[in-house]
């Protein structure tokens, strides 16, 4: 009885051994199939990421197209037998295998270094610590292939060295992860490629180990680069979503800017028409009064009032000339910078006080770390000039002073005049000083006058 159950337990064992074998080896087909359908959808990812990069210029397309084409030599050389149908034995114990499959391993990290690089190049050029680390990795791949070389001459054991390769890009990667865990968008799948990239590495370092050892408790033992290639499989498709979520961004993006712009273009055709009508229509208006009564002078031989009347025309017409010139300049694109803004108020400041004796100076710092929107320095150049042409007309000053300083991120312009002055209490505001002070409301600008008869003014805009 006790021989019969041996017998029996003997056959349970053979089945079992049998069963254990046909699974072996069913895996082992399923696995050499999916290594073909993997190398066919590499080969088919450098020819699609190269037409991308050909379409469209883009370097990370490019990148990613090599670090394919790298990847797929360097799986191709990891598997003769599938390939080729050459026993791995002849391959694997070949002298030149050694060298050439971690130089070919080394290229593809570094490839996959450049290419993050280029996807986070915002994140190394804003941290100087990333930006150290990324250099040092990158000088370290070839550093490691050479001392790689040296211990195979030398006949000493690689093994460690070969498993830092697998792990050099780790620091910089693990940075990158940290700094942009939290970003959304085309990148946010780039961070889900890395963290399968990087945890699909880490199992086939760990397989790779057990591979070397002999073990074979799994059927991945026996093929441990199949979890790397499982993983790039994943990141590829994440990467194709990340280009197409970019392109959607992008032409969202442009779809804005788009409106952007014809809205700018609407608030200029708005403040063209709306000066056009204000400000120089009215001066026209004005004008053709005046000729009209020049008209009735010359009639009724007023020689006098007409030689009054023509010269209020002449300078109407000078105005609107100068307002037009003035127009145009405001919506020129390109318009320059706070500095030219200042040199043309200046210019015309000293033009009118010229023309009236009066002494002028301007004391004008370097202004060229002041950014101001084109509408700003529009409006203060307008400001600038009425009030030198309100100084002009009505302080009877000798001397007017224009000062400029700047104020944190902006600046204080001050126009002073050693003129009359003006009782600030009952004193009519006219046009110009309206004007000022709407500008100045419009542009959120600080605006003051401070004044006193027989002491002169001072006009101050703060930005």
């Amino acid at each position: 009885m006790q021989g019969r159950h041996l017998y029996l337990r003997h056959i349970r064992i053979k089945i079992n051994r049998y069963f254990r074998q046909n699974n072996f080896v069913t895996a082992s087909r399923a696995i050499e199939l999916f290594y073909l359908f993997f190398e066919g959808t590499m080969l088919f990812q450098v020819l699609f990421f190269a037409m991308v990069f050909f379409i469209s210029k883009r370097r990370d397309a490019l990148y990613y197209a090599l670090l394919n084409l790298i990847a797929g030599i360097y799986f191709f050389l990891n598997a003769p037998d599938t390939f080729l149908g050459i026993d791995e034995d002849i391959v694997f114990e070949s002298p030149a295998y050694l060298y050439v499959n971690f130089a070919i391993f080394m290229a593809m990290t570094l490839m996959y270094l450049i290419f993050l690089k280029e996807i986070f190049n915002d994140t190394v050029q804003r941290y100087g610590d990333v930006k150290k680390i990324y250099m040092a990795t990158f000088y370290t791949i070839p550093f490691l292939y050479l001392l790689f070389v040296l211990f195979a001459w030398l006949g000493w054991n690689t093994n460690i060295i070969f498993y830092t390769g697998h792990l050099v890009n780790g620091p910089f990667c693990t940075l990158i992860l940290i700094l942009n865990l939290r970003e959304q968008g085309y990148k946010k799948l780039i961070i889900y490629g890395m963290i399968i990239i990087f945890i699909c590495v880490t199992i086939t370092v760990v397989l790779t180990i057990r591979y070397n050892a002999g073990r074979d408790a799994t059927i991945f033992d026996h093929y441990p680069l199949a979890i790397i290639k499982m993983g790039m499989l994943i990141d590829i498709l994440l990467f194709q979503l990340a280009l197409l979520k970019r392109w959607n961004e992008q032409e969202k993006q442009l779809a804005v800017e788009k409106l952007q712009s014809q809205l700018e273009i609407e608030l200029v055709r708005n403040k063209i028409s709306g000066q056009l009508h204000d400000d120089i229509g009215s001066t026209l208006s004005g004008v053709s009064m005046y000729s009209y009564m020049a008209g009735t002078q010359l009639q009724n031989g007023e020689h006098g009032n007409l030689k009054t009347t023509l010269h209020t025309i002449q300078e109407n017409v000078s105005e609107v000339v100068n307002k037009l010139g003035d127009l145009v300049w405001s919506v020129k694109p390109g318009q320059p910078s706070v500095e030219v803004v200042m040199e043309k108020a200046t210019q015309y400041a000293s033009d009118m006080c010229r023309a009236k004796n009066i002494s002028f100076t301007a004391n004008i710092p370097a202004l060229s770390n002041v950014n101001l929107s084109q509408e700003k320095c529009y409006h203060i150049y307008l400001c600038i000039k009425e009030a030198v042409n309100n100084a002009v007309k009505h302080s009877d000053a000798k001397l007017i002073e224009l000062n400029v300083k700047r104020e944190n991120a902006g600046i204080e312009i001050s126009l002073t005049d050693n003129g009359n002055g003006f009782d600030q209490e009952n004193v009519k505001h006219g046009n110009g000083l309206n004007n000022m002070q709407q500008r100045a409301k419009e542009m959120n600008f600080l605006f003051l006058i401070t004044s006193k008869p027989g002491d002169g003014t001072i006009v101050m805009i703060k930005t």
